[in-house]
């Protein structure tokens, strides 16, 4: 599975400093854009609440350096 995060890209273990959970054997993107605050954070709950399952062994969010925006999202806190 192909990443733009060198340390979420599984075929780069070993030659890059891994960010991966030791079980996981692919990692996902997802980039969600919105109108607003509210609406970046009902979606990224709704994403985390359909992909969280049996075999999935974690989720993580980038920030980037707060290069993408202004807003950073907690997932705790937006599943609580």
């Amino acid at each position: 599975v192909a990443s733009t995060s060198d340390p979420f890209c599984p075929t780069l273990r070993g030659r890059v400093e891994s960010k991966l959970h030791p079980a996981a054997n692919c990692a996902y993107e997802i980039v969600i854009d919105g109108v607003s605050e509210q609406t970046v954070a009902t979606a990224m709950t709704a994403a985390i609440r359909a992909a969280a399952g049996q075999g999935i062994v974690a989720i993580t969010a980038g920030n980037y350096g707060g290069k993408l925006g202004k807003f950073h999202f907690h997932l705790h806190k937006l599943l609580s």
